[in-house]
């Protein structure tokens, strides 16, 4: 049984410790179809996006800073637009920032993030490919926010 394991870090994030087998690591190459540097002033910000045969869906993130073998990585949400803006920001630490589809509240999206993380997905598999060990999600309660 393929099982993540998590505890939770904090009042406001949850680590999640991601699977470093063999297989693990060449599933998450599979679909990744683009891995450049979009930015010739920042070397350390690299653009992925995977593509999600199952659902012919792409997905897209930019990692900024180095990623590969460490752990606690934050991971955080924009719009597809404001990727590269984020990527941009003075002082912004290593971090895995996803696209997040247009008009979906935040609630919403880190529920399904932390959905793929721990049970499969797409998301796992980008994530994957950034060679993080462990990453950061916030918590989130799983039921929606409106009343």
């Amino acid at each position: 049984m393929n099982h993540i394991a998590e505890s939770h870090f904090g009042r406001t994030t949850r680590r999640v410790v991601l699977p470093r087998r063999a297989a693990d690591r060449q599933m998450s190459s599979s679909g990744v179809v683009t891995d450049c540097r979009p930015l010739p002033e920042r070397p350390d910000v690299r653009l992925l996006v995977y593509h999600d045969d199952a659902d012919d869906s792409d997905y897209d993130a930019v990692t900024i800073g180095k990623t590969d073998g460490e752990n606690d990585i934050p991971v955080l949400t924009a719009s597809e637009e404001c990727l590269l803006v984020t990527a941009t920001r003075p002082g912004s630490g290593p971090a895995i920032v996803l696209a997040a589809p247009p008009g979906e509240d935040e609630g919403r999206r880190v529920r399904e993030i932390t959905r793929q993380l721990l049970g499969g997905g797409p998301l796992l598999r980008l994530i994957l490919y950034t060679g993080a060990l462990s990453v950061l999600v916030p918590l989130h309660s799983s039921a929606p926010s409106g009343r």
